[in-house]
């Protein structure tokens, strides 16, 4: 015997499998691969990682993947034995089956897609298939061509019931059947139920009927009987992926042979009708879930565009009759305030009266937070109806009835559930917006209006609108702070919602915004943390935000954008262009937190990038690259004019003057070149000699006249001093940063520190540096943060020699 065999380590099993693997994330990027799928296509590892696995498909597999694979993948979990075609390195094809498993981490919730691939080379199942078909053809060709007719019929339909008639056809045309009948499953139960015309017929699968038999079995079923009309019947099931979808059930007027090939071809009218039947069921899935998914998008957009809580519950009666229901009923019972009851259609008849028991029902159901059905209503007449709670902010507002139809049959409940909680959260809304639009606006005005940093290398302008029809504000804002001496924050965002939720969530926001940007940190790593920072309360998710980080000194732009329009930029000397670059989801949703990056690119001094909400670019009606294209014309157009008037401009155009139908606010930064003095000033009073000659004369050599050199001059020192003895209590090994620029007929300068001030102690001779710092500058302001504290002069100059 021979010795021990040699232990192999898990990665060694996994890089040498007799299949290949590969782990793709849900849009196909593939994000491992080992080595025999490597070795069979003459691809290199880091050619495939990062590339999406359709880019590596030929044209009818990729098709087939989108088509088909896909959609099966994410509503199934798991696909078998699919036929698929790989383009390898060299250009030649790999012939494989593939099998796919869709998985979810648990902890995370992500998604990954294992994949396995058979080398199919030498038994692909489908030139199996097409051998067996060639061989069959040449015994009988007349049937062959039937049955090309029956999948090509198959092929085409989009229902289920249309399936019967090629079948039909199929079994007199191909086997001589005197009838053939179709039945077909009833998901979620076991039974089969008798497709095509005639009274509806239904048959448990555990019916001693060959029929069930064939179904529960899978398989063809031969059934020999004593019946003078059908003495012999042929069942094959309608098979995909080895799921039974129905049978086919081939009668004969006479007993007959019935050799092996006939068999295997009623398997394959089996297997072919049960695709295009799993195709049907998949269209009829796919069309209902998009005319759920449009009606949802609708309805909400146009309960939204209504005012007023008793207009919008009036709104929501009449999109509901009669796309969903033949009778809605919204019944509204609001703590403290007046109850609100509207029916529709009209006509006199009375409104439902509830049962108290059903009420109940479904408000503990709504309140507890839990799943939610909904519960079924049956009055004495005999009329069918469904009441559902309308909730919002965990509390129910009241309830909806919807009477049956054809459409509230067959939505299903999630469809019903989702369509009662967007109702109920438009129609709280609506309330909150009444009671407290005014006290939002007086919000929002406080949080738009404030002081810019002070910086002679940038500028900025601004406009906002609110819309014109809104009784509400938005939840727009824009801000600009300074991150460090040398570097600003640039934000726009827009908060989901409106009124007063909408404008604290917008000041929180911002103060979180300014609170998370740091030198260390980046435009993603705010993203991330923002998402961190919207789990804590509920107005900030789904925020949409755009973020920029500006270096004055170097000019480099960092920036990323969460769910929002792309900023515009407008560099020297090149066409106005959009940064699409570093785009993730909203605040706040998974798919978004997942990618999180940002980008960056140098701007030259004298560019302006602008960052803007939607209720700039998006117009009812048409694409929303339209807006764009629009801006990016305007702004190109007015690109010399002042800061000021190119915004005015771009806002006049766009939105007229009294508003449009969004909240719009846009925000202007142009990055000058100014001459800059930099000063680390060792904190000692015997350096502020030094410190004031270099100052002196840097200024002379912009110009700067000697009065005013000697009040600049005098209000750095103060406040350098300061500094020192307040913030680093003479600690000569600390420093303090001194910078001053020139633009513009003015003077800056920026004095900060890295300390944390003492008490002051005001004596008759001192306690009066920043009185004598306001004397000798026309603004002061002073920015004391957790980091230290910053002192902003600003002095205009009446003359420069």
């Amino acid at each position: 015997m021979g010795g021990p065999l040699p232990e192999e380590s898990a990665e060694e099993l996994y890089e040498n499998a007799p299949c290949g693997y590969l782990s793709l994330l849900p849009d196909g990027t593939v994000v491992r691969v080992n080595r025999t799928f490597l070795e069979w296509t003459g691809h290199r590892r880091e050619e495939l990682i990062g590339r999406r696995i359709h880019e590596l498909y030929s044209v009818g597999t990729r098709i087939y993947h989108e088509t088909h694979l896909s959609p099966l993948l994410h509503m199934q979990g798991e696909v078998r034995e699919i036929a698929a075609e790989f383009r390898r390195a060299d250009g030649s094809r790999l012939p494989a089956l593939v099998n796919a498993v869709l998985r979810t981490d648990p902890a995370t919730g992500a998604h990954v897609v294992r994949m396995t691939v058979l080398d199919a080379t030498d038994r692909r199942t489908y030139e199996r298939e097409l051998l067996e078909a060639r061989r069959r053809a040449e015994r009988n060709q007349s049937r062959i061509a039937v049955l090309q007719d029956m999948v090509a019929e198959c092929a085409a339909i989009e229902r289920a019931d249309q399936i019967v008639a090629p079948i039909v056809h199929a079994g007199s045309a191909a086997f001589g059947a005197t009838e053939t009948r179709v039945w077909l499953l009833i998901p979620g139960e076991a039974v089969l139920r008798r497709a095509g015309d005639g009274e509806p017929v239904r048959l448990p699968l555990d019916d001693a009927a060959p029929e069930a038999r064939a179904a529960a079995l899978g398989d063809v079923v031969r059934h020999e009987e004593q019946s003078r009309r059908f003495p012999l019947r042929v069942v094959a099931p309608l098979l995909t992926d080895q799921q039974v979808l129905g049978v086919v059930s081939f009668a004969f007027g006479a007993h007959r042979p019935v050799a092996d090939d006939e068999i295997e071809l009623m398997r394959t009218v089996g297997r072919q009708a049960g695709q295009a039947l799993d195709r049907a069921y998949l269209h009829e899935e796919a069309v209902r879930r998009a005319w759920q998914a449009g009606f949802l998008a609708g309805l909400s957009r146009r309960l939204d565009e209504t005012a007023g809580l008793a207009e919008r519950a009036r709104r929501l009666v009449d999109l509901l009759v009669p796309d969903v229901a033949r009778y809605a009923q919204v019944d509204l019972d609001l703590a403290g305030e007046p109850g609100l009851q509207v029916a529709g259609p009209g006509g006199g008849a009375p409104a439902w009266a509830i049962p108290q028991d059903v009420l109940m029902a479904v408000q503990a159901m709504g309140r507890t937070g839990g799943p939610v059905a909904p519960v079924p209503l049956l009055p004495p007449d005999g009329r069918r109806a469904l009441v559902l709670p309308l909730r919002a902010r965990n509390a129910v507002l009241g309830t909806l009835l919807l009477a049956a139809s054809p459409v509230t049959d067959a939505a299903g409940p999630d469809f019903l559930v989702d369509l009662a909680d967007r109702a109920g959260m438009t129609l709280d809304n609506a309330r909150l917006a009444e009671r407290d639009r005014e006290v939002a606006h007086t919000m929002q005005q406080s949080l738009l209006i404030h002081h810019w940093p002070v910086d002679a290398r940038f500028r900025v302008a601004t406009v906002y609108r609110p819309a014109v029809r809104s009784i509400e504000v938005g939840g727009d804002w824009y801000d600009i702070f300074a991150i460090s001496p040398e570097r600003v924050g640039i934000v726009v965002g827009d908060v989901v919602g409106r009124g007063l939720q909408a404008a604290s969530a917008m000041g929180q926001l911002r103060s979180a915004v300014r609170a998370l940007a740091s030198t260390q940190g980046g435009p993603a790593e705010v993203l991330r943390h923002m998402d961190e920072f919207v789990t804590t309360f509920e107005g900030g998710q789904m925020t949409t935000l755009a973020y920029a980080e500006l270096a004055l000194d170097s000019g480099q732009l960092r920036y990323s954008c969460a769910g929002h329009p792309p900023p515009l930029l407008l560099q020297p000397g090149a066409e106005p262009g959009f940064l699409w670059d570093a785009r993730s989801g909203p605040i706040g949703t998974t798919a978004g937190r997942r990618l999180r990056s940002e980008a960056a690119l140098t701007v030259a001094r004298g560019s302006r990038l602008l960052l803007y909400t939607d209720g700039l670019v998006e117009r009812r009606g048409e694409r929303i690259q339209d807006g764009l294209d629009r801006l990016a014309a305007l702004a190109g157009e007015h690109r010399d004019a002042p800061l000021d008037t190119l915004t005015q401009q771009v806002g006049d155009a766009l939105v007229p003057s009294e508003g449009g139908h969004d909240d719009m606010c846009l925000l202007a930064v142009e990055f000058h070149d100014a001459a800059r003095f930099r000063a680390d000033v060792p904190a000692r009073m015997p350096e502020l000699s030094g410190m004031r000659g270099e100052l002196d004369r840097w200024l002379a050599g912009q110009g700067v006249e000697e009065y005013e050199r000697f009040r600049i001059v005098l209000a750095a020192s103060e406040a350098v001093a300061n500094a020192i003895a307040h913030a680093y209590d003479h600690d000569a090994g600390r420093h303090v940063a001194v910078t001053a620029s020139v633009y513009a007929g003015a003077v800056t300068v920026r004095v900060a520190d890295t300390g944390r001030w003492r008490p002051p102690r005001t004596t008759a001779e001192r306690g009066h540096g920043m009185v004598l710092i306001g004397r000798m500058m026309d603004e002061l302001v002073i920015d004391r943060g957790t980091s230290g504290t910053t002192v902003l002069m600003r002095r205009r100059i009446g003359g420069m020699s």
